[in-house]
């Protein structure tokens, strides 16, 4: 039976996912976390960032005000996600909002970053400009967390736990490569079914024969699905969640596709793969993709779990691009 994991792992595995940019994982395990009233302010603040950084500033809005609305917050905190409020509302153009968040930062601490130039710029109805743009999500998390020395033993486990799990995948592998090489494969035995004597030959036995079967050369199967040349950013994560990347996706089909990358994936594992196209905000999310091939900085994937309306997205992407010959 799978451990349950507590409020402070899913929050610390969050803050892992989305350093690494898989924030459809990481948003699981914020809310995951925010479950616990003791971690449902910061929980909620991580969640607003992760759709921020995907452009989802609506909902980061929504994610900003939950984490207001925790009393577990110090006021330093609360002054940190107000600011990421006023951001996120300007990016929206909701400006009125915006100037009431830094209102009432000012209110606690007026030397805070750039507010008073943010209400200058906002109540001069932009004539005045800013003079500095501060990111907020470093110093947030600076502020809001502190991990550091909390949150490195954990994270190290995490990795100590992945890297076993890696190595288990490798020692499986190689066992499996070498039964493969000692076993016949099915085209082996099928060919020396229909045509022993082809086999005979090939195999330099000294058996004769009254004639010569010349061998056949298969014709190699056609793709189910077209192939097209693409360029596109893709994060991916295993569902055991002990693999996880980015790569280039370079192959499409609504089938499958081919990934770039320098993780290495084992055959065989299930995974979850969301693809960037260029003209799109939010990612097409895979839901189960099985790794049928795997070779030094690239792999082959084929789409086991996907939904109707993504697959109809793909297949418009793919209607877009010329098709690649087999």
């Amino acid at each position: 039976m799978e451990q349950q994991l507590s409020a402070r792992e899913h929050y610390d595995r969050g803050l892992v996912l989305k350093q690494v940019q898989i924030y459809d994982l990481a948003l699981d395990a914020f809310r995951e976390a925010a479950i616990d009233p003791h971690y449902a302010g910061k929980a909620h603040a991580q969640m607003g960032l992760c759709f921020r950084s995907t452009g989802r500033y609506q909902e980061a809005v929504t994610a900003f005000d939950q984490a207001l609305e925790s009393p577990t917050l110090s006021s330093a905190e609360r002054v940190n996600i107000l600011y990421l409020l006023g951001q996120t509302l300007e990016s929206l153009g909701r400006y009125t909002g915006a100037l009431e968040a830094y209102e009432w930062i000012r209110t606690q601490d007026p030397d805070f970053r750039d507010v008073a130039d943010r209400i200058k710029h906002l109540t001069s109805g932009g004539r005045v400009p800013l003079t500095k743009l501060e990111p907020a999500d470093q110093s947030f998390v600076g502020e809001l967390i502190r991990l550091g020395h909390m949150v490195k033993p954990h994270i190290e486990f995490l990795l100590g736990e992945a890297r076993k799990s890696l190595g288990r995948y490798a020692e499986n592998l190689e066992t499996d490569r070498w039964f493969r090489k000692k076993r016949p494969t099915f085209r082996e035995v099928s060919c020396s079914m229909a045509h022993p004597e082809v086999t005979l030959m090939q195999r330099g036995s000294s058996a004769s024969t009254s004639h010569t079967v010349p061998i056949r050369r298969e014709k190699p199967n056609k793709r189910q699905h077209a192939r097209v040349a693409v360029r596109l950013r893709s994060q991916f994560t295993s569902k055991a969640r002990i693999v996880a990347g980015e790569g280039e996706l370079r192959d499409l089909s609504v089938g499958g596709c081919r990934v770039t990358s320098p993780v290495e994936v084992p055959i065989g594992a299930e995974l979850e793969c969301c693809i960037f196209p260029q003209d799109e905000v939010h990612p097409f999310t895979i839901e189960g993709a099985t790794v049928r091939w795997s070779r030094p900085q690239e792999f082959g994937l084929a789409f086991t779990n996907i939904r109707p309306g993504v697959q109809r997205q793909i297949a418009q992407l793919c209607r877009k691009r010329i098709p690649i010959e087999s």
